[in-house]
């Protein structure tokens, strides 16, 4: 991770899809505990998120293969019409809390999704 913010494991599930205006899907997740976001507006914590690949060619609606990189945004953000929204941090999705915390999928070289 890129930013402290995100160093840990945090449990996600999927509230909704996303279409960017720019055609990108994303998804809207609800993350468990919530990222510490006392410093950016959050006093509660951050519990949801917005979510888009850090790839082109990968959708995160199809889940080809884990992990999954990601950009990860506030859910509230304005979104421009013709650019991605802003992204806090950059994030790593993964098919389970054990693959998470051990990271051992990483070593995977990226390979798009066709």
């Amino acid at each position: 991770m890129e930013d402290d913010r995100f160093d840990s494991v945090f449990r996600c599930e999927l509230e909704s899809r996303v279409e960017l205006p720019n055609g990108h899907h994303a998804l809207i997740v609800s993350c468990d505990p919530p990222a510490l976001g006392q410093d950016i507006g959050y006093p509660q914590g951050i519990a949801r998120l917005l979510l888009w690949s850090r790839f082109e060619g990968d959708d995160l609606w199809t889940f080809p293969t884990f992990p999954q990189f990601v950009q990860i945004c506030l859910p509230d953000v304005v979104i421009p019409e013709t650019r991605m929204p802003t992204s806090i941090a950059w994030g790593e999705l993964y098919a389970s809390e054990a693959d998470a915390k051990v990271q051992s999928m990483t070593k995977r070289p990226h390979a798009p999704s066709p």
